[in-house]
């Protein structure tokens, strides 16, 4: 267990990918602060805290809006209250407005860069006074490099957070690391239950794979990243997408 003792928070945590992330560091032998942003998700960030002390690790449930200023600095103060420490920082948590661009007014964008970008920029401000060395890593998607349909908003904010990454591995080391881990379509979360069927089985006859990416797929890697073994990786964005993006299946 690589990660024994170490402390991490995994911001959107009650589901999906960021629910991976929590329960691979944790198999990994770290304490884990669960965060939630509504009242309706509690009870599955609880349902992610027994399946940690199952494993043998402590956890600490914290409903926060990464995106608000007081809920940040309050989720952070608890956070020292209960550990003293903070070794590792995922930014996972998201939200986006999936319109055609010209279709998003002011309140879409304000909404999908609160979320995605300004409270990663939040989160890291609180999170560097708790870590004396450690690893941030953030959660980003394909839709920072590639074209999605109706995802350009969230694209950019995407591809904002690739910027931050490389400008943060900088000004925060030698003793914090900070990477990215960009994910493909994956699958068993809200974006592509939104998808039919027969869209899915087409993204897997485009993957070199064979398969889609799942939740797990990604939290590996964040796992990695995270580890000693991955000292030398700065300012990265590692692409999780069974190889999709390379285009070589049409």
């Amino acid at each position: 267990m690589d990660l024994q003792n170490k402390v991490a928070l995994v911001t959107g945590s009650s589901r999906g990918i960021g629910r991976a992330i929590a329960l691979e560091l944790g198999r990994r032998g770290a304490d884990i602060v669960i965060n939630h942003r509504r009242n309706s998700t509690r009870a599955q960030a609880e349902a992610v805290a027994q399946e940690l002390q199952y494993l043998g690790r402590r956890s600490l449930v914290l409903k926060a809006d990464v995106a608000d200023p007081q809920d940040v600095t309050q989720m952070f103060s608890k956070i020292q209250s209960e550990f003293g420490k903070l070794d590792i920082l995922v930014n996972n948590a998201a939200s986006a407005v999936f319109r055609p661009l010209l279709q998003l007014e002011e309140k879409h964008w304000e909404h999908v860069w609160d979320v995605n970008l300004r409270a990663i920029t939040l989160c890291i401000k609180h999170a560097v006074p708790l870590m004396t060395t450690g690893a941030i890593v953030n959660i980003t998607s394909l839709g920072s490099i590639k074209y999605l349909p109706n995802y350009g908003a969230l694209g950019a904010a995407k591809a904002a957070i690739e910027s931050l990454t490389r400008s943060y591995a900088v000004e925060l080391a030698p003793a914090i690391r900070v990477n990215a881990v960009c994910g493909g379509l994956v699958d068993e979360t809200g974006f592509s239950e939104m998808m039919p069927q027969d869209e899915k089985e087409r993204i897997v006859q485009r993957t070199p794979a064979g398969r889609m990416v799942k939740p797990n797929d990604i939290a590996k890697v964040v796992a990695f990243l995270c580890s000693d073994d991955a000292e030398m990786i700065r300012g990265q964005s590692i692409i999780v997408d069974g190889g999709i993006a390379l285009g070589l299946l049409k």
